[in-house]
């Protein structure tokens, strides 16, 4: 046994004697880069015992809660944004905004420019499970109550609804109704919610993918961007404000730049600009498990 392998066989057994929560936010496109911060995990060895998820982060957090690796959350990705096809049609497809459409379904009603079922069924038929008690890690989904203006949380039952009606962003996504309630982005009310699993865990992560400043602010912005800007920078206000009066044990926010809301052909620039929060990830957790004498409760 090298070195490494000793000090991921070392690191796994001080893991076993605490329990671990991770905390995907929303982020739109720039929720790529949680699957850097779970490839993190999978090299030090690390499982956690509870995930929360809102918007991209609950569609992350499902695959991950079901068992998939970061690794092969990549290849579902890229098989995704990048189809092995020589088709006539696929060559037309080149354009990033007309490759983002194709992986959805638009329409043109009041309710939502997307229904998003295309999208869905995709997701369905990769996750190989529908349902949360099957599962192999507790996943936590945020969704808003559109006319009540409050959290809704789904744990049990079914799974793929609650994860569509978490990443419907208002006026883009139809709205998911579930029994009688309409429900939209988790988002909109909480956009990175460590705060749902801190007592179910003895370290808690949380992964805050919320948009930077623009490197060129001098730069008036298109309309589609601004609308979308103004709903990140409530988001942003929403984590700082709960930041001040509750903190994880490990915060990280990937430093991540011209990344639009939808743009998920940029996947490769996403990973190389959260490879540092990666690597910080690593670094934090392997001091905290190293330090914490803070055991799991029996």
């Amino acid at each position: 046994m090298n070195s490494k392998q000793t000090n991921v066989t070392n690191l796994k057994s001080k893991v076993d004697s605490k329990s671990i929560g991770i905390a995907f936010g929303a982020g739109g496109a720039r929720g790529l880069a949680h699957l850097l911060m779970i490839e993190a995990l999978d090299e030090l060895g690390v499982k956690p015992t509870i995930i929360s998820g809102s918007s991209i982060g609950a569609v992350v957090g499902a695959f991950y809660a079901a068992g998939f690796s970061g690794k092969e959350m990549r290849k579902i990705l890229d098989q995704l944004i990048n189809p092995k096809s020589d088709s006539v049609f696929d060559f037309l497809l080149k354009s990033d905004i007309v490759k983002m459409f194709t992986m959805f379904d638009p329409q043109f009603i009041r309710s939502g420019f997307i229904k998003g079922e295309k999208f869905q069924n995709y997701m369905k038929n990769h996750l190989k499970v529908s349902r949360f008690e099957e599962l192999k890690i507790p996943l936590k989904i945020v969704t808003t109550d559109y006319w009540k203006k409050e959290a809704v949380i789904f744990e049990k039952g079914d799974l793929i609804q609650p994860i569509k009606a978490s990443y419907s962003l208002p006026g883009l996504f139809t709205p998911v109704k579930i029994k009688d309630r309409i429900l939209i982005d988790g988002g909109a009310v909480n956009p990175l919610p460590f705060d749902l699993i801190m007592d179910k865990c003895d370290i808690t992560i949380a992964i805050d993918v919320t948009a930077f400043k623009a490197q060129n602010e001098s730069e008036i912005p298109p309309t589609f961007d601004s609308v979308f800007t103004t709903y990140q920078t409530m988001q942003n206000s929403i984590i700082k404000e709960r930041l001040k009066f509750l903190r994880p044990d490990i915060y990280i926010r990937p430093e991540i730049y011209d990344v639009r809301v939808f743009d998920f052909v940029k996947a490769d620039l996403i990973f190389k600009q959260a490879q540092s929060a990666k690597d910080e990830l690593k670094k934090q957790l392997q001091k905290l498990l190293d330090n914490q004498s803070i055991l799991k409760a029996d």
